[in-house]
């Protein structure tokens, strides 16, 4: 039953005189999932049959996908929903055009939309009908299955308990009696012998109907029955052999028979790994499917900081444990003992690949953390590379200003250009931290998650600093650049000035930059500068300047005065708001800088020997020593860690870049 004459969610009815008409309609017309007629993958049948009986639309529809097979036999297709076309809507309380009277359905005094001449378009499984009660007839009826067994096949024998209470024999598989749907309607309004005959002949006419469309859902639903099991299994998480031992167990059997297989080869692998885990240490709990060393690994990474590891066990927050478990060293002599390790996979490297593998992880810890120290990544290019760790040139390409016209039929004209002379070298950095064998055997852990606390610190200071350096290298004047012997920072450049930094100060800032010189054009560089480098005792100046801080500039005074709006306050196109940013190791506290934004016009520049495609900061690189027989770790007792940070900068050009020397 799809329809029902009556009130509904969408205030909408038909004439009485049509819906003979307009049930009859629907025959032959599609079967749709949510009324999506523009999707061809959302039909799932077709309506054999539809009528009006007494004030309802029952229709037969037969399933033509596996899918609305499966959803059918699963109670997913149980509610149902109509659309239609027609010629015209009319108001049921003036009965005028709906379209142009001011009644509106549902509200005010309630109209209803009366569609005239509807024809079927489509019938749909839908969650939420507006029609209330729409579902399937065949559940008027009750099914009672007679079961019995043969040759190891469940063969099935149904009767019909009819609306009387009498019995009815079906000589078919019980969900035959699912296609008897018309018999089943007229069995709902029938009674006494007429019921019986009526839905005798029916269920025997669709039984026999229906019989190849059964054999074929019945593949079906063995089909997708394997399939479920194949998803199950391979779902599961276990090892390729505990997969393997499922497989062979399940063939030929359900999903239930599945999933107790499945739990019970977790418990025998859950048992394996019990056996396997460091001695004395117990398993974390959170994860029965984490191998032993899995675990070891995480008690690790907690031990050396790395704070987003759940907490391990008190009896695995010992280094000391952890070490004597890995490498089976109970007398200290600083060697692997096979026959003491307590780890099955453990080898002469696993310590060293572990503590590289916390290492790393508490490293970029750190590293995100360091945002005060990262402050040179805003206004450096980071350029590729070849992958070797020759001098990179910097390249600015000038004498390009404005494109010459180029006249009908003639030639165009080759452009003069030049680049700049400068070039950035390549310089490693880098240093080891011994974790020695006193302080693994005193599970020092405050000692331990320092190491790499301060090496990943000494690394970013490091850089920073360098890039620091550029703006107070001989004097102040910034690095002699090759491309003219002159000063970074100078007035041949324009880019120097001895003015305190103030709102006025940094308005004359401005113009020099966007009015320097491109080499080679003529042409003023026409960019605003992006970023203010200030030493922490500007900042909050820089702050009040640009509109960050407090104040009441723009509102008026305790005199009634009007006060001048701060140009800053806000970014404008092409001409973004200033962005301050406290240099640390800058120690002058009147000197201040400034620098365009790098994607618009780099100026200055890093290369990675790590990050030869360019583009990012990658973290520095953290080595181990593999070998117990060799280095610190025979002659000293001490497992060397590495840092290393591999890396060059460099200038390519003065536009774009000033600085203010106040005395």
């Amino acid at each position: 039953m799809v329809y029902r004459t009556g009130p509904n969610a969408n205030f909408v009815r038909f004439r009485e005189h049509e819906l003979a008409g307009f049930a009859a309609s629907f025959c032959g017309k599609p079967f749709l999932r949510n009324h999506t007629v523009e999707d061809i993958g959302a039909r799932d049948g077709l309506i054999l049959d539809s009528r009006l009986v007494g004030d309802a639309f029952v229709q037969r529809i037969r399933l033509t996908t596996a899918r609305g097979l499966r959803d059918f036999l699963d109670g997913i297709i149980d509610r149902f929903s109509i659309s239609w076309d027609y010629d015209g809507i009319e108001c049921s309380l003036c009965g005028e055009d709906w379209f142009g009277c001011p009644h509106w359905p549902g509200r005010g005094q309630g109209c209803e939309l009366v569609f005239l001449g509807p024809v079927g378009k489509e019938t749909s499984a839908v969650n939420a009908p507006a029609v209330a009660g729409t579902g399937l007839l065949a559940r008027l009826c009750q099914v009672k299955l007679a079961h019995s067994q043969e040759g190891g096949n469940r063969m099935g024998k149904g009767v019909i308990l009819l609306p009387d209470g009498r019995e009815h024999p079906v000589n078919a598989h019980p969900a035959e009696v699912g296609f008897a749907l018309d018999g089943a309607r007229g069995a709902a309004q029938m009674t006494g012998a007429q019921a019986v005959k009526a839905a005798g002949e029916a269920v025997e006419k669709a039984a026999a109907s229906a019989a190849a469309l059964l054999a074929e859902a019945r593949a079906l639903a063995v089909q997708m029955e394997q399939r479920r099991v194949e998803e199950l299994i391979e779902g599961s998480g276990l090892s390729a052999a505990g997969k393997e031992a499922v497989w062979l167990a399940c063939a030929g059997k359900d999903a239930s028979f599945a999933r107790e297989m499945i739990e019970a080869q977790r418990k025998a692998d859950a048992a394996v790994a019990e056996r396997q885990v460091v001695r004395g240490i117990r398993p974390i709990t959170e994860s029965m499917m984490q191998t032993p060393q899995d675990r070891v690994q995480s008690a690790l990474n907690w031990l050396f900081g790395a704070r987003d590891e759940p907490a391990p066990p008190p009896s695995m927050r010992s280094i000391r444990d952890l070490y004597q478990a890995i490498t089976g060293d109970h007398n200290w002599y600083g060697v692997f003992n096979p026959e003491w390790a307590q780890l099955a996979a453990a080898s002469t490297t696993t310590l060293a690949g572990m503590v590289v593998n916390a290492l790393n992880k508490v490293v970029r810890m750190h590293y995100d953390s360091l945002a005060t120290y990262r402050w040179y990544e805003t206004i450096v290019d980071v350029v590729p590379h070849d992958g070797s760790t020759h001098a990179i040139e910097l390249i600015m390409v000038d004498g390009l200003a404005n494109l010459p016209t180029v006249g009908e039929g003639a030639a165009y004209t080759e452009a003069t250009v030049g680049d700049s002379k400068e070039s950035m070298a390549f310089t490693k950095r880098g240093h080891y931290v011994g974790i020695t064998l006193e302080t693994i055997r005193r599970s020092n852990i405050q000692r331990i998650q320092a190491i790499p606390r301060e090496m990943v610190k000494a690394s970013i200071r490091t850089r920073s600093a360098a890039i620091a350096g550029i703006f107070t290298a001989n004097g102040g004047v910034g690095p002699t650049l090759a491309d003219d012997s002159t000063a970074l920072f100078h007035a041949n450049h324009g880019n120097l000035d001895t003015t305190a930094f103030s709102a006025a100060a940094w308005g004359a800032a401005r113009q020099r930059i966007w009015s320097q010189t491109t080499p080679g054009t003529g042409s003023p560089l026409g960019l605003w500068p992006t970023f203010c480098l200030v030493p922490i005792d500007l900042y909050d100046t820089a702050l009040e300047v640009f509109g960050y801080g407090s104040g009441d500039v723009g509102k008026p005074n305790t005199a009634g005065t009007a006060q001048t709006p701060n140009p800053y306050g806000e970014s404008r196109v092409g001409d973004p708001r200033p962005i301050p940013i406290a240099v640390p190791e800058w120690t002058d506290a009147n000197d201040w800088a400034y620098i365009v934004d790098p994607r618009l016009h780099p100026v200055i520049h890093m290369a990675y020997a790590n990050a030869p495609q360019g583009g990012t900061h990658p973290m520095p690189e953290i080595f181990e020593v593999t070998s117990e027989t060799s280095g610190l770790i025979f002659t000293n007792d001490t497992l060397p860690v590495k840092i290393r940070d591999w890396w060059g900068y460099g200038v390519s050009a003065y536009v774009g870049i000033g600085k203010n020397n106040v005395a």
